[in-house]
C-alpha cells in the first residue's frame, strides 16, 4: 500500500487465499465477480512489481501474487466441478468452454 504523504511503500500483512470449500458455497455470479476482482488485483500487483523492479526497489509482500493466482485456480476448479455434474451435456460443454476461456 502506498503512503499518501510520501512515496514509501508500507509493508502490510495480507490475508490468505480462498479455499475451495469456501468457493463451493458461492453462486456462479459471485464466483464470476470474485474472478474479476482477483484478476484486477493480480494485474495491479504485477504492475507494482514491475514498476518497483525498474526503480531497483523491493516489492513488499511478494507472497500476495501466488495467493491471488491460487485463488483464481481454485475458482476454475470449482466451476469445472459444477460443469462436470451438469446433467445437460450441451450446457456442460458450454460451461467448460467458458471456464477454459478464463
Amino acid at each position: 500500500m502506498w503512503n499518501l504523504q510520501s512515496p514509501i511503500l508500507i509493508n502490510l500483512s495480507t490475508g490468505r487465499g480462498w479455499k475451495a470449500s469456501e468457493l463451493r458455497l458461492k453462486s456462479w455470479d459471485d464466483l464470476h465477480k470474485l474472478w474479476f476482482v482477483l484478476l484486477k488485483e493480480k494485474n495491479l500487483l504485477m504492475t507494482q512489481r514491475q514498476m518497483l523492479h525498474s526503480q531497483n526497489l523491493r516489492f513488499p509482500n511478494p507472497d500476495r501474487i501466488p495467493k491471488v493466482r491460487k485463488s483464481m485456480s481454485r475458482i476454475k476448479h470449482v466451476l469445472t466441478e459444477r460443469a462436470i455434474v451438469e446433467p445437460d451435456p450441451r450446457r456442460s460443454a458450454e460451461l467448460k468452454r467458458m471456464i477454459n476461456a478464463l
